[in-house]
């Protein structure tokens, strides 16, 4: 996901100096001047917040503890910043939660017999149309002022019906419009919230969620964050309830709180050394191989590794905790760790520098070598190769990976292009990446 995509309306006034991608993280957009450069690095050394660099963008992370103390700050240090709360006051203005019927139904002649839907606003759901056949044309009934997507093996493309001198016709629309259309003659529906134990994070449902358009689902998708033990799921810090029930409202989607609470997050953890066998290989492999490229040597124990460099040793347990820690030469890995790039980055980062290895480019290596196991694997995957196709398109085709790994990335943009699934990913430049790799398999 882009996150920038849909601030183009956010930035017509101007560009500020960060922006909040994602929730409690501030991506620099446009240069500061030195005064301001000198001014920040003060606020961020008083609260001991350390940017990185993230698919090459300054980047930095605040904990929600600290957010508000760090955005009081930039006010007084002159540096202009766009908040999630900021994208949702502008985005928001774009809908209207009034209820738009739809017109009478009548016959309209389509382009081909392909597969044909017709939105259905109280389900929010595509619905199959019957295509008639009369003299070699095809009709269909349909409602004036819906919309229709017609499936085919070239994509997936976008209708809407209109009047013209009393003949009802079919004007091709981009998919950000009509999902836009789709918001206006959508039904009122309720969605829940279910909490945590500790009332800290609340949960919402991909499945409540349906036909959502872009531009809302990117902002949800901005403030929530996403957890491997719970599926389809979006999770939010409790405090965000009014700003989620705020997005949800403008496409008239109810957001209501539910007595019923989720308890995986509150689980308590063991905190207990996680046996190698338990771990997944595709997880552990990627260690393995980056370590052994930077000149790492490595045994693999029952209940751990060890590492060895130029200076010294390290000793690696895996556990079944949030945080990893470091102390001594030894070291405690986060098994959640192995599932996100960046904090994977962060760990095999410390290795390198306590043992002193090659000095590699982590990040490159880290994508080259990851493996899809999941969708959110898939998304970083395609990302990173199409953020790198400009400035470096052999590493892009090598992020894309072998056969094994290539043939998911080519399954899922021939998704996209039939329509079976949606993304805001530039799926243009990935068609480029994927006929370059096919042509270096050829030769």
């Amino acid at each position: 996901m882009e996150p920038l995509e849909f601030c183009d309306v956010c930035f017509q006034k101007g560009r500020p100096n960060l922006c909040e991608t994602y929730k409690n993280t501030f991506t620099k957009i446009i240069s500061l001047q030195f005064s301001q450069k000198s001014r920040l690095d003060k606020v961020l050394n008083r609260l001991e917040i350390r940017p990185r660099s993230v698919d090459k963008r300054w980047t930095l992370v605040v904990g929600s503890e600290k957010r508000k103390e760090f955005l009081d700050s930039l006010w007084g240090v002159n540096v202009t910043v766009h908040t999630l709360e900021d994208h949702v006051k502008v985005i928001t203005r774009l809908y209207k939660p009034e209820v738009r019927k739809l017109g009478d139904k009548k016959q309209v002649e389509l382009a081909s017999k392909e597969s044909w839907e017709e939105f259905d606003p109280k389900s929010r759901d595509w619905i199959p149309l019957k295509v008639d056949t009369k003299k070699e044309k095809f009709y269909a009934q349909v409602n004036l002022g819906n919309v229709l997507k017609c499936s085919s093996f070239e994509g997936t493309t976008y209708f809407r019906t209109y009047l013209s001198t009393d003949t009802p016709m079919l004007a091709p629309m981009e998919k950000r419009a009509v999902y836009n259309i789709v918001s206006t003659i959508s039904e009122p529906i309720t969605a829940v919230w279910k909490s945590d134990g500790k009332d800290e994070h609340g949960f919402i449902g991909h499945d409540q969620l349906p036909n959502v358009p872009d531009e809302i689902f990117n902002v949800l998708r901005r403030l929530a964050t996403v957890d491997k033990r719970i599926p389809d799921t979006m999770i939010f810090e409790n405090g965000d309830f009014e700003l989620v029930q705020t997005v949800l409202g403008c496409v008239k989607i109810n957001l209501t709180k539910s007595s019923e609470t989720i308890t995986t997050l509150t689980e308590k953890k063991s905190d207990v050394s996680v046996q190698i066998e338990e771990i997944p290989k595709e997880r552990l492999q990627v260690m393995l191989d980056i370590v052994k490229e930077m000149s790492g040597k490595i045994e693999v124990e029952k209940d751990g590794l060890v590492i060895s460099g130029t200076r010294g040793l390290v000793k690696v347990a895996f556990v079944d905790s949030d945080k990893s820690a470091q102390d001594g030469n030894m070291m405690r890995i986060a098994i959640s760790a192995l599932d996100d790039p960046h904090r994977f980055a962060e760990i095999l980062s410390m290795v390198k520098k306590r043992l002193g290895l090659l000095d590699l480019p982590l990040e490159n290596m880290l994508s080259q070598h990851w493996p899809i196991v999941s969708d959110n694997d898939l998304q970083y995957v395609i990302q990173t190769a199409i953020s790198w196709w400009s400035s470096n398109p052999v590493l892009a085709t090598k992020i894309v990976g072998d056969a094994e790994k290539f043939a998911k990335v080519k399954e899922w943009n021939t998704k996209i292009k039939e329509g079976k699934i949606r993304s805001t990913l530039d799926t243009i430049t990935l068609g480029k990446i994927i006929k370059q790799k096919e042509s270096n398999q050829t030769k």
